[in-house]
């Protein structure tokens, strides 16, 4: 069986999935329709929108680097976020909860005061 390659242009597969849910997350929290979103960043439909925010046909939608960038304008926010984080409790649900978006329970631990991933040091530069 021949290994598929991800195209240079692309995001990973598993960020992907995490795309998928904070664009859903960040739409519904601006009040967004899924075609309002889609007349932002110039898809052709609302369908499209629905495909980028789940899975079709057991597939994760794939975004391009381009369509992380523009999203994360459209949404205020930096680009890693898109791929590494719920937006939604940004991986930290309160005490005795989990989070409806990613499905992280509380594992009591604390979010530090600052982000010092990678990502993040590579974004302050």
């Amino acid at each position: 069986m021949a290994e598929r390659r991800r195209r240079v242009d692309h995001v990973p597969e598993s960020e992907s999935a995490i795309v998928g849910m904070n664009i859903r997350v960040l739409r519904q929290r601006n009040g967004w329709t899924q075609a309002k979103l889609g007349e932002l960043m110039g898809w052709p439909s609302p369908s499209t929108v629905c495909a980028a925010e789940g899975r079709r046909g057991g597939r994760q939608r794939s975004f391009s680097t381009d369509e992380v960038h523009r999203l994360s304008v459209i949404f205020g926010i930096p680009s890693w976020r898109l791929t590494t984080r719920c937006a939604n409790c940004e991986g930290y649900p309160p005490a005795q909860f989990a989070c409806l978006a990613c499905g992280a329970t509380y594992s009591g631990e604390q979010p530090q005061a600052a982000d010092n991933s990678p990502a993040r040091q590579e974004a302050r530069q």
